[in-house]
């Protein structure tokens, strides 16, 4: 079956988190992704968890996750020859350059867009950033965590009247991932039609306050200042995770219409005419009341025999899952979103699947993770077209290298 990015060509200098798990959503898609590294490797490559493999050397499942279906060099880029070796790859090979160095590394390479579209107007290069390209902080280096806090989303996120504390994940990272390839794919379609390529400019800082909500027109409309608030929500209430005699049950209820259900779920049909509770905007006013209420109901009941009654009254719910749990549940095997993949050298291992289904394209897991420079020679002697004496001597001198021991 074939892909939507069939006969697309990512050239990679992305390293960490972001403009990675963006190239690892090109991959599935179908694009052909070489990922360039350094001679030491991506720094994921050292980060936990790890399995040692069949010839004694740490794999890194961070970084198999990432980077599963791409290809894979080694290349020291303070090299002349490296950095020939990289030009060339851009202007004789690739569609799309992607890179999520501090601003200016690139031009310090000479490898950054106005440098490569000036030979070769219809690249498209796509640069990720803590800050962007433009404004005061864009020289700034950056971490998710430091994002999270400057974007707005670390405020509202713990429980009330605590301190705030970061989401439990790499949020601003992935969603700049996500951004990118909207950027690239887009860019793909002009190109298309004009011939011309382009420069997507994606900041994590952006992506930030992009997931923020309605915090801007809270902010712009009532002068109000979003804060944490557990897992209550602003402008509905109940909407909280209620503990059951086993467990843990999400119960959201957004209108009257559902908090009528959620009534006749509990036996408590006097609640719909409650002058307190009766109506959305009244609710708001008494969530502690509301959330001793439905609790006192659910931690009496077991999880299972509370999602019965929400789903016989056709309301929304959700169950506390941890990721085994996840990994086991029927939909997630239906929807193949922990496949199991054949890791060089070590064997069967789950990752995350893609979530993106289309009905006539494949998007799926393409193969493994490259251990450290393993395409070296298929991309150096077979795509660029160098010598089996010249690749040696490229060995020799440091340019390329892989982990063999």
């Amino acid at each position: 079956m074939k892909s939507v990015l069939e006969g697309v060509k990512v050239l990679s200098f992305a390293q960490v988190i972001s403009a990675t798990s963006g190239t690892r959503i090109l991959a599935d898609l179908g694009a052909e992704v070489i990922k360039v590294e350094p001679l030491h490797g991506d720094v994921m490559r050292r980060i936990t968890p790890f399995k040692t493999d069949r010839r004694g050397i740490d794999q890194a499942g961070y970084f198999i996750a990432l980077s599963v279906g791409k290809k894979g060099i080694a290349l020291n880029l303070k090299s002349e020859e490296g950095l020939k070796i990289a030009e060339r790859l851009a202007l004789e090979w690739a569609d799309v350059v992607v890179e999520n160095f501090s601003p200016a590394v690139m031009k310090g390479f000479g490898l950054n867009y106005e440098s490569l579209s000036a030979k070769k107007p219809e690249l498209i290069y796509a640069s990720l950033s803590g800050y962007g390209q433009t404004g005061p902080e864009s020289a700034r280096r950056a971490y998710d965590i430091c994002i999270q806090s400057e974007s707005g989303l670390t405020i509202m996120n713990g429980e009330e009247n605590r301190r705030p504390h970061r989401i439990g994940y790499s949020v601003t990272d992935y969603c700049a991932g996500r951004d990118i390839v909207i950027g690239i794919l887009g860019s793909l379609r002009l190109r298309d039609k004009t011939g011309e390529g382009q420069y997507v400019d994606v900041a994590m800082f952006d992506c930030g306050i992009s997931l923020t909500e309605n915090a801007i027109p809270r902010w712009s409309m009532r002068g109000e200042i979003p804060r944490a608030v557990g897992s209550h929500h602003p402008a509905a209430s109940p909407h909280n995770l209620y503990k059951t005699s086993d467990g843990f049950v999400n119960i959201i209820v957004i209108d009257d219409r559902l908090w009528a259900r959620l009534a006749n779920a509990m036996e408590m049909p006097e609640l719909v005419d409650d002058p307190d509770l009766g109506k959305a905007r009244d609710r708001l006013k008494h969530v502690e009341r509301i959330d001793g209420i439905v609790e006192d109901w659910t931690s009496n009941h077991t999880t299972a025999e509370v999602v019965a009654k929400l789903q016989e009254n056709g309301l929304p719910y959700g169950v506390l899952h941890d990721i085994k749990a996840v990994i086991e549940n029927e939909q997630t095997i239906a929807r193949e979103m922990a496949p199991e993949i054949d890791q060089t050298e070590l064997g069967k291992m789950r990752v995350h699947g893609n979530p993106i289904k289309l009905s006539a394209t494949e998007v799926k897991v393409r193969g493994p993770a490259p251990l450290l420079g393993e395409h070296n020679r298929e991309v150096i002697c077979g795509i660029l077209g160098y010598s089996e004496e010249d690749y040696a001597a490229l060995f020799e001198k440091g340019v390329i290298g892989t982990d063999e021991k």
